[in-house]
């Protein structure tokens, strides 16, 4: 969906310069990976309708707390590697880190072309600490119906919806239904499911609740899931979901 999205914006608006937002980038090896899609398929548009690929201007956005450092450090590889690749005449391409949150004002009006946001919405209950503090966490958490997005966009009035779709995927992105051979680990399988969410909910967890609790809390999650596993098959329902600037 993000590839078509892409080059259908492109092939319709044909922008000198592309400005890209990632909302809620990750800091580990993921980092640029929808990135280098996006640049791929502009490029590989660009060859089909043999015209000169446009500048690239990508914003990498998460919370102040996010290492951004550790993304910047990959970035000369990274330019490097798209210069061997495309050659000299490529781009260019300039990426930018953007601390701040995307519920509030990140960019000026009507200044990015395409933005992108994968699994931003994570939540995480537990025990452990006192009552006061749990009511005071507010972590709004809903899982909305197709007809309830559809109805959310349409009200809001900016976009119109161009794609949904909705499938289901392994609770552990390692598990395959489709390989007889493969063994299944619960304990493994929830060591991986815990370290996933809290790569997403602990800094928002330590922050409301302190440092200290989030080994413990995540251990406790870790016994949960595993016990959950034995039980039934982890499925995640996932909205993949494109609009349109009207």
């Amino acid at each position: 969906m993000v590839i078509g999205s892409i080059s259908d914006f492109y092939t319709t608006n044909f922008p000198r310069s592309l400005r890209v937002a990632d909302l809620g980038c990750p800091s580990g090896p993921n980092t640029l990976l929808v990135i280098s899609e996006i640049i791929e398929a502009i490029d590989e548009t660009c060859h089909q309708l043999n015209c000169k690929t446009p500048e690239f201007q990508v914003f990498l956005n998460d919370l102040p707390s996010n290492d951004f450092n550790n993304i910047f450090k990959t970035l000369l590889a990274f330019y490097e590697q798209l210069k061997k690749e495309k050659g000299e005449n490529f781009g260019p391409c300039s990426i930018t880190g953007l601390p701040g949150s995307f519920y509030d004002w990140l960019f000026p009006s009507n200044t990015i072309d395409f933005l992108h946001s994968s699994y931003r919405v994570h939540w995480l209950s537990q025990g452990l600490i006192e009552e006061a503090q749990v009511d005071s966490f507010n972590l709004p958490f809903y899982m909305p119906s197709r007809k309830e997005l559809d109805d959310v966009v349409c009200v809001e009035g900016s976009f119109y919806l161009d794609q949904l779709h909705i499938f289901d995927v392994n609770g552990d992105g390692s598990d395959n239904d489709d390989k007889k051979s493969f063994m299944f680990d619960r304990f493994i399988s929830a060591q991986k499911m815990a370290k996933c969410i809290r790569a997403v909910v602990e800094p928002l967890m330590a922050y409301h609740f302190g440092e200290a609790i989030i080994d413990i809390l995540l251990s406790r999650y870790m016994v949960n899931i595993s016990d959950h596993l034995s039980k039934v098959e982890a499925k995640n329902a996932n909205f993949v979901i494109s609009l349109r600037g009207k």
